[in-house]
């Protein structure tokens, strides 16, 4: 029970990273709103959720819009009167939208990844953030990649991705460096390649997944979304409360260069 009393607010939740977190932070405790653009597949999860006796409430929408992200942290208020917890999880994929090398890609690719891979994210901070504020500490997570890292000559080149991924690890040291002093903690996830629908595309292809045996040695495939959610769990915790503005590789020694 390391998120007991705690309100959390998880962006992306329906499936994938996003799911596994919301189940592990309900059973960690956590009273939830969770948001996913898809409201079928969105509201099934608050329902089973809710099944088992959980606190989950739903708020469906794209949380670039910020009609949507408002929302969110209004019905937490709402609800709970609080917000403590903050997980950007909310993203798209790059070669489903047209994305590629710079000189290939579409441009309208690269408005709506930035769109909702990065602005998503200032957006939910510039809400959540005043209301954690208020009580006294909160913790942001947000879940990047391992493509804002390291760059890739094959198999992983879409430049917008990767540059809205970027931008949230320089994001996240200006949250964490500015809002310090007010007991607010901001940190990154940067997952390597999870067995997530959103990768399904690459783990149908043998070369690719032969390219990510080389390049996450540790455990010489794909991760876990539960591995991630693990990580990200802690740096909610008030087990992290001396960790801020750190940006922790889950990627099984891809980042290493190994």
């Amino acid at each position: 029970m390391r998120l007991k009393g705690k309100v959390a607010l998880i962006t992306g939740a329906a499936q994938g990273i996003g799911l596994s977190v919301a189940e592990l932070f309900a059973r960690e405790g956590a009273a939830l709103v969770l948001n996913d653009w898809n409201g079928k597949a969105g509201r099934q999860v608050v329902r089973r959720l809710q099944a088992q006796g959980y606190e989950v409430q739903a708020v469906i929408g794209d949380v670039s819009r910020p009609r949507v992200a408002r929302r969110l942290v209004d019905t937490a208020l709402a609800q709970w009167g609080r917000v403590d917890i903050l997980v950007n999880n909310a993203g798209v994929g790059g070669s489903a939208h047209g994305d590629g090398p710079v000189t290939e890609s579409k441009q309208e690719a690269w408005d709506t990844i930035l769109r909702v891979n990065l602005k998503s994210v200032f957006l939910c901070c510039r809400y959540a953030i005043p209301e954690m504020i208020r009580s006294g500490s909160g913790a942001i997570i947000n879940v990047a990649s391992v493509l804002g890292l390291v760059g890739c000559r094959e198999h992983f080149t879409s430049h917008a991705y990767v540059a809205s991924k970027g931008g949230m690890l320089s994001l996240t040291r200006a949250l964490a460096a500015y809002y310090a002093r007010q007991h607010v903690r901001v940190n990154t996830v940067c997952p390597g390649l999870i067995k997530t629908p959103l990768t399904a595309k690459s783990q149908r292809r043998r070369r690719v997944l032969r390219y990510v045996a080389q390049r996450q040695p540790l455990v010489g495939g794909l991760g876990t979304p539960q591995e991630v959610a693990s990580a990200i769990l802690f740096l909610a915790s008030d087990e992290a409360r001396f960790i801020t503005g750190a940006v922790l590789p889950v990627d099984a020694g891809w980042s290493t260069g190994v």
